[in-house]
């Protein structure tokens, strides 16, 4: 356990993650490529006086901000397996390994609330209130698949059957965090009340409204020409989002419409080799630039640089 200073009476809260590290759409050179929510959280409760306590896999990385407690990181010792045998056995190692612990947590430090991240943590939550009292609260940070019940019924089952049975155990509040899907209405649809429902829509950073940004100084940073239309697609490399017909439409402006147009592709992710692949095959060679991951605070130079800036999902955005 690591304790980011001397504790005091604080009220605390208790956080179970099946994840390592706060979430933010990749790291490069420990450079954070994006402001997660988690970080808002635990600034926005630390500042308020809170005690963080975060039950997570063991990781060398450490958060000055919060107590770690960690149980083994089976996820790194397994991912090396199929993703059926990832899909079978993680949850019942999560479960074996995480509830005792979450139980013994809660006793400890009587905390206010227990939270838990994603639909791993919904037994262990439960278990924590039915044991101890305390109220829960489990955070999903979209629904995925969920969404998809256009999709036959053996189909649907065996996509989200693992998210189908955490939902089945009940918490005090449920917030849903917007990834494009309809989180309020899945959680609904499967009888969760909604007064329990919390559904949290993207937001905008209002401090950058006022920044002022060199354009030109932005083109030479980016090694953009000067004058030539920029198209900016900023997003995670995954297909969820759509980053393939981004490069075919681009190349269908840059031959037909608008000569001299460049594409910037900024951010990372699985798709990265072919994204690069297909713009070489549209002949964007001369005309894209691959940013790779922007530091959070670099986006409103990038943006600066750009004259049209297109956002494409396979997925809908209401609540």
């Amino acid at each position: 356990m690591s304790t980011a200073s001397a504790r005091g009476s604080a009220p605390r809260i208790l956080i179970i993650s099946p994840w390592e590290t706060v979430w933010s759409l990749g790291e490069e050179h420990d450079i954070k490529a994006g402001v997660s929510d988690e970080d808002r959280f635990i600034e926005g409760f630390t500042r308020a006086g809170y005690e963080l306590h975060f039950l997570r896999p063991k990781s060398a990385r450490t958060d000055p901000r919060v107590t770690t407690h960690a149980y083994p990181n089976f996820f790194r010792t397994t991912q090396h397996l199929p993703t059926a045998s990832r899909r079978a056995l993680w949850p019942g190692m999560f479960n074996s390994m995480v509830v005792p612990r979450a139980i013994a947590l809660t006793r400890a430090l009587s905390p206010v609330v227990v939270m838990g991240h994603s639909h791993y943590a919904t037994l262990a939550t439960w278990w924590c209130r039915r044991v101890t009292g305390v109220p829960t609260v489990t955070k999903l940070f979209g629904v995925m698949d969920l969404v998809h019940t256009e999709w036959p019924a053996a189909r649907y089952m065996a996509k989200n059957f693992e998210q189908l049975v955490a939902l089945r155990y009940p918490q005090d509040a449920w917030i849903v965090l917007d990834d494009g899907t309809r989180g309020g209405d899945v959680l609904r649809a499967r009888g969760i009340p909604a007064d329990r429902i919390h559904f949290l829509p993207n937001g905008l950073n209002l401090e950058w409204m006022d920044r002022q940004v060199d354009r030109a100084a932005a083109r030479v940073k980016y090694h953009l020409p000067a004058n030539a239309p920029v198209i900016l697609f900023l997003a995670r490399l995954v297909e969820s989002k759509r980053p393939l017909d981004v490069i075919a439409a681009a190349a269908r402006v840059l031959k037909a419409h608008v000569p001299g147009t460049w594409l910037v592709v900024a951010g990372d992710g699985a798709m990265r080799d072919e994204c690069e692949r297909a713009a070489r095959l549209e002949g964007l060679t001369d005309h894209v630039r691959f940013a790779g991951i922007v530091p959070h605070d670099d986006v409103p130079a990038l943006m600066a640089a750009a004259d049209v800036f297109v956002s494409t999902s396979a997925l809908t955005n209401r609540a």
